[in-house]
Parts: C-alpha cells; sequence; structure tokens
C-alpha cells in the first residue's frame, strides 16, 4: 500500500478492512481499538465472526453483491467488541481488487450515539402520535411545499380518507376548493418563512356548514430552521351557534331597549327645557341624573347592538358620497357640552374639503367611539385633538390624541379586545362596555382600514394617540 494512503488510511476515525474469500485481509487501527482488539489483530478472522448473530444474513447478502460488482452496499449491522458487546455499524462496501483477486472493501461508521439518538426520537414521535391519535382536534403536519407528512386519526375521520392516501400530497392534489388550497398553503409558507405561530378561522360551505379554529406551529431543526408545521385545528361549530345565539339575544334585547331609553330621555329633555312649566332645583338636578344616566344606556345599548350585528354579519355598509370633515365637525358639535363641562382644551385640525366614499353610519361610529373615549379619559382642562386629513390620493387619516390617563405597556395588545377594559380605565370611570374599540377595528377591518395606537402621545407626551386609516372610497354592501 503506497505510503501516503497507507497514513490517511490508518489515521481514519472510522473503520476500514480488506475481506476477501469472506476472511479480513487488513484492518486498520480504529477496527481493532474500537472492538477491543487493541494489540491483537483481527486478519486472518472470518469477518462474519465478527458479526453479530442477527446481522450476519444481512452482511453476508450484501458481502456477496459488492464481490459481483452489483453496486456499492450501504447496510447497518450490529458488530461484536472482543468483550462480547455489540455496537451498531453502518458499512460501506466497495469492491476491490486486492493482491490481484476480487475483494470487499468496508468502511464501517459507529453509529452507536446516532442509533440511540433516533431510539429516543422513536419514542418521542411514539408517545407524540398516542396523544395525537387520541385527541378530538384535526392534527397534521406538513412540509415546506405543504405536502402531508402526517395526519391523525380525527383527521382521517374528517377527510375521509387514510394517512397512505394523503402521504406526500396537497391539498390541492386532493381536490380541495383552490382558493382555500391557496389560502392554507400561503399560512404554512409564511410560518416556515417567518418560524413564528399562526392562527386563523375558516368555514366549509354546503348544506352543513362547519367552522374551525386553527394554529400552526413550527417545528425546528438544531440550527433555528423550520423543519415542518403542524397544523392543530378545532371544530368550532357547536361553540359558533352558542355564540351567535347569544349575539342574537344581545341584539333583541338592545333593540327593546333601546325604544323605552329614547322615549325617557326626550321627556326628560322637554321636562329641562321647561316645557311641562318651571322646575325647582332639587327637580332639576333629578332630571339632570336621570338624562346623563338614560344617554349612558343608549350608548352601552348602541354599542351592545353594534357589534351584535356585526359579529352576526348583519351590519349594512352603505357607502355615499360625503365630506369627511362636515361629519367629524356634526360629531364634535354633540360633545360641546361634555367638552365645556370638563373645561377641555378641544383642538381641531382639518383638510378641507375631504370627500369621500364612505358609509355615514360607520364613519360616526369611528369619530364618536374615539372622540368619547379621549372626553372621558381626559382630566378637567385637559387637552383633546382631532386631526382629519387626506393620505395620498385613496387614504382618510383620522387621528385622535389627548393627554389623560394613557394606556399601559401590558394593556396594549389587549386594548382592541372584546369587552375588555383596562385597569386605568376602570379607575378612572367605573361603568363601560369595553366594546367602542373592539367594534371600531372590526369595522375598519371590514372596510380594509386599520387602526394604530400609541401611549403616550406624541403630541401631548401624555395620555394616547389613536390614528385611523381607511380608504376614501370603501366598497359597495355586497362587497364588504
Amino acid at each position: 500500500m503506497d505510503d501516503v494512503y497507507k497514513l490517511i488510511v490508518e489515521s481514519a476515525e472510522d473503520g476500514i478492512v480488506i475481506i476477501q474469500e469472506g476472511v479480513i485481509k487488513y484492518a486498520n487501527p480504529y477496527v481493532e481499538d474500537v472492538l477491543g482488539y487493541s494489540g491483537k489483530s483481527v486478519v486472518g478472522e472470518n469477518f462474519l465472526d465478527l458479526i453479530a448473530q442477527e446481522s450476519k444474513e444481512e452482511v453476508y447478502r450484501n458481502y456477496q453483491k459488492t464481490i459481483k460488482g452489483e453496486k456499492t452496499a450501504i447496510y447497518e449491522a450490529k458488530i461484536k467488541t472482543r468483550t462480547g458487546d455489540n455496537i451498531f455499524g453502518e458499512i460501506h462496501a466497495h469492491k476491490v481488487t486486492y493482491e490481484g483477486k476480487p475483494a470487499d472493501l468496508a468502511i464501517i461508521r459507529n453509529i452507536k450515539a446516532r442509533k440511540k439518538t433516533e431510539e429516543v426520537l422513536h419514542r418521542q414521535e411514539e408517545r407524540f402520535r398516542a396523544v395525537a391519535d387520541n385527541t378530538p382536534d384535526m392534527i397534521a403536519r406538513y412540509d415546506e411545499e405543504g405536502r402531508y407528512v402526517y395526519i391523525n386519526a380525527t383527521a382521517e375521520k374528517e377527510l375521509g380518507l387514510s394517512r397512505e392516501d394523503v402521504f406526500w400530497k396537497t391539498d390541492k392534489d386532493l381536490g380541495v376548493d383552490d382558493e382555500i388550497a391557496k389560502s392554507f398553503y400561503s399560512a404554512v409558507k409564511s410560518v416556515f418563512k417567518s418560524g413564528e405561530r399562526k392562527t386563523f378561522y375558516s368555514q366549509t360551505e354546503g348544506d352543513e356548514k362547519k367552522y374551525y379554529y386553527t394554529i400552526l406551529v413550527p417545528e425546528f431543526f438544531k440550527d433555528g430552521t423550520v423543519n415542518s408545521v403542524l397544523s392543530i385545528t378545532r371544530d368550532i361549530t357547536e361553540i359558533r351557534e352558542i355564540d351567535q345565539a347569544k349575539s342574537e339575544f344581545i341584539s333583541i334585547t338592545s333593540h327593546q331597549l333601546r325604544s323605552p331609553l329614547s322615549i325617557i330621555n326626550w321627556c326628560s329633555l322637554s321636562l329641562l327645557r321647561g316645557d311641562a312649566g318651571e322646575l325647582t332645583k332639587e327637580q332639576e338636578e333629578y332630571l339632570e341624573k336621570m338624562n346623563d344616566s338614560t344617554r349612558r344606556l343608549i350608548k352601552i345599548t348602541d354599542a351592545f347592538l353594534n357589534t351584535t350585528m356585526l359579529d352576526l354579519e348583519m351590519f349594512v355598509f352603505t357607502p355615499e358620497e360625503l365630506d369627511v370633515v362636515e361629519i367629524g365637525k356634526e360629531v364634535v358639535r354633540g360633545y360641546k357640552d361634555a367638552v365645556e363641562k370638563k373645561n377641555i382644551n378641544l383642538m381641531t385640525y382639518y383638510e378641507e374639503p375631504l370627500p369621500g366614499k364612505i358609509d355615514k353610519r360607520t364613519l360616526k361610529i369611528i369619530l364618536r367611539g374615539l372622540l368619547s373615549n379621549a372626553i372621558e379619559y381626559t382630566p378637567e382642562e385637559g387637552n383633546v385633538s382631532l386631526d382629519i386629513r387626506k393620505k395620498g390620493e385613496e387614504e382618510v387619516v383620522i387621528k385622535v390624541e389627548d393627554d389623560g390617563c394613557g394606556i399601559s405597556k401590558e394593556d396594549k395588545d389587549k386594548v382592541f379586545t372584546k369587552f375588555y377594559r383596562s385597569e386605568r380605565a376602570r379607575e378612572r370611570k367605573a361603568y363601560g362596555t369595553g366594546l367602542d374599540l373592539y367594534l371600531i377595528k372590526s369595522l375598519l377591518e371590514k372596510i380594509g382600514g386599520s387602526i394604530e395606537l400609541q401611549s403616550p402621545s406624541p403630541k401631548f407626551n401624555n395620555g394616547t394617540a389613536f390614528t385611523v386609516t381607511l380608504p376614501a372610497t370603501t366598497k359597495e354592501e355586497n362587497e364588504v
């Protein structure tokens, strides 16, 4: 053997042996060290004598193939050490010529550590499958191309397909609606790209409409890149139906409450104006309290009604040509008394004229919700600012700022959720629905707008700033 090659072979950290007619003709030092034969050569030994009984047949079959020159064989085998223990070896066998005769050059890699890792991973996978197959949720695993790698028993039942039917196929391959397949594939790809979980709602059409909630969870390689995406989907049809029944109840109740409340409000205002005769100071105080409480109840009723109408998809959007600034001024006039009562400095900035094709009711709900909160949570002699202007040719920006109590960092992600009221808000005002910001955000999502929160406000370095961006021309009713 050439000295250079001999140096390379004898320094290798893999075992290298040459086998001829079943007998070991050469073994590098690594083989003898790892098998415990240091100081005693294995040259001259029958190679199969070093192989554990359960692997002998596999090794012999591959040896014969190699000698015949059929192909390079790569296989695993259990190899006996001198002490009788076994190690797992991965064998790469090649046909060579040794001393003028055919021989088998076998490179043996000790994969004991790898096999242990594989066993651990296998046990973990078995545990995962045992849990997954007994959960009522549909669980699936996808590769980067959106192909199914695994589905659990619940998913098999829901899809009406076996694991073998879906393995390595995409939703498109399985005949899923094109738009749904594209949408889901896009969501899976975004998780692969961002490495962050994603959640979304979906529904099926047809005679039996079903609703689902899905979480996409990234599974990572050691280096931090995404290996696969786990999809966990829950059938929420029953929960949705209960929620819808609850919303319908609130809607009906709100409708029934609004009429008598409006009458009480109108009557109290008439009495305060003296339409039924002069009032004593005590009577006037009682009526003012009645009127104030009635207005609060009407506001709460409106909030419940609008929210449930939106949740039930019964909120009608009817865009019309209007001047956004004129609507803004109209809403501001409605808070004249509240502003004067607290001696608030209300600053307005308008870019006039500002025409748009927007649903007037939606625009008023947004303006009233933001201004009402700003005035409510700003102390006496505080500041509130309303800024309405155009952004480019296709968007309108409404910014409302105050120097009130502000919103804490912990509450910023929660203030747009239904019924949520921050600790600071509860300290400042005992009553409130926690629906204004939820309703505003939901309406904006429907018409393609957005809302951004900053606290403290950049203008006042205190309080809160809300910036609403909405299209100057919103979609028609049947498009929303």
